[in-house]
Parts: C-alpha cells; sequence; structure tokens
C-alpha cells in the first residue's frame, strides 16, 4: 500500500454484532389483494414512476407503456407528496381503473415502505416492469439475487395449454419456458399472476400458498 494512502481513514468497518438481522423485502401482491389495500385508505395519490421516468430521461424508454403516472402513494405518504406538488390525489375508483390497465399490461403489482422498514405502515403500490424496475433490472443483469414476499405460485394445465407462448413472453422472471409445446415452469415463480392473467387458454392457475419467501440467485451471464 501507497504511504500516503496508509494516512486515509478507514472508509469502511464490520461490526460483529452476533445476531441476524431481517433484510427488507418488497411485497409482490394480485390485483385482487391490492384493491383490499386501496380499501384501507383514505389517502390515495397518482405520481411518476421513478424507474419509468428514469428510463425515459436516460433516452431508453418502457417497452411496454408510454405511460408513467403509474405509482401509488398512500396515507401519509400520499398527503405529504400532494403537499409539495409532486403527486396528486385520486379517488379509490381511480386507483382501482389504474391498477387494472397495469395488470393488463402484464406489469407486477408490490408494495413498499419507505427504507424498506416492513414495521411500518404501506406508504405505496407500484405496477412494475422488468425493463425499467430497478429490481427486475439488476436480477435480470447480474447485479444482485431477487428476493421477495408472495402468497401465490403458478401451474400449469399441460392437458389446456396450446403452447401459444404468450407466457413466456410475459414473465418478468422469464421463468417460463416452452417444452413439446407445453408452458413450464421453473422454480423462479414469484407468484405475480401476470401469465395466468395473460393465459387464453386458461391453462395457467394460481394456488395460494401462505406468504413464502422466494430467493433466486443471480442468474449466470453468458460472457
Amino acid at each position: 500500500i501507497m504511504p500516503q494512502i496508509k494516512m486515509f481513514p478507514a472508509v469502511e468497518r464490520i461490526i460483529h454484532i452476533e445476531e441476524s438481522i431481517p433484510a427488507g423485502q418488497e411485497v409482490v401482491l394480485l390485483t385482487e389483494n391490492a384493491f383490499k389495500i386501496i380499501d384501507q385508505n383514505e389517502n390515495i395519490a397518482l405520481i411518476h414512476c421513478y424507474c419509468k421516468q428514469e428510463k425515459y430521461l436516460t433516452k431508453d424508454p418502457c417497452k411496454i407503456t408510454n405511460n408513467r403516472d403509474i405509482c401509488l402513494l398512500l396515507g401519509d405518504s400520499a398527503k405529504f407528496s400532494v403537499k409539495h406538488n409532486f403527486a396528486k390525489l385520486i379517488s379509490k375508483e381511480e386507483a382501482k381503473i389504474i391498477l387494472r390497465e397495469a395488470e393488463d399490461l402484464g406489469l407486477v403489482h408490490k408494495i413498499f415502505k419507505s427504507d424498506l422498514n416492513y414495521g411500518r405502515t404501506i406508504d405505496g403500490i407500484c405496477s412494475c416492469c422488468k425493463c425499467c424496475c430497478g429490481v427486475f433490472r439488476y436480477y435480470h443483469n447480474g447485479t444482485w439475487p431477487y428476493q421477495t414476499v408472495t402468497s401465490y405460485i403458478a401451474k400449469v394445465d399441460s392437458d389446456l395449454c396450446s403452447g401459444c407462448g404468450v407466457c413466456v413472453e410475459k414473465c418478468p422472471m422469464e421463468n417460463i419456458t416452452l417444452q413439446n409445446d407445453v408452458a413450464t415452469l421453473d422454480n423462479k415463480c414469484i407468484g405475480c399472476g401476470v401469465c395466468a392473467h395473460n393465459c387464453q387458454d386458461d391453462a395457467i392457475e394460481l394456488f395460494r400458498t401462505g406468504p413464502r419467501n422466494v430467493f433466486v440467485p443471480i442468474q449466470k451471464l453468458e460472457i
């Protein structure tokens, strides 16, 4: 090490506390469950999606929709954002229309809380795509693993599947492949319901599992 560098203060320190600290996680929701959260809140605001706005400003806009007004803030977060003029209050009915339209586009509903502190109340609902959402993007480009909480898992009825491939295209985790012209899911299912909602054959069904953690390791990228 160069002598002058030795004089610099440490920029990082590991503190051993010898106890586990739960990491903050996102939670994937079906549209019907998102509706229940909307019904529990009197203050709802519509705001620009941060991720879609970032992609728009960097000249790489969303490949699914041009609409960036797609994220919802709730409760005190909604009131604060409206007060400072970067969101607008909307009705519960308007919020549900936005969520349903997002579902039709193949977006994934996720709740979020400030600082990923899951002791807090829900601050908002995102509707995410794999081309803009930072969590999806960083997983797909090999930066970090994907971790979430979900309550459902998708299963395919091979007798009903026509092998059209729509679910292969829509799955945000790229979890579905066609094998012998039948959709096949691996263990990366996050229970978002995008495949089931878009299946024209009604061959994909969601089964309730109860809350479960999904951890998908960083995928191996071809170099």
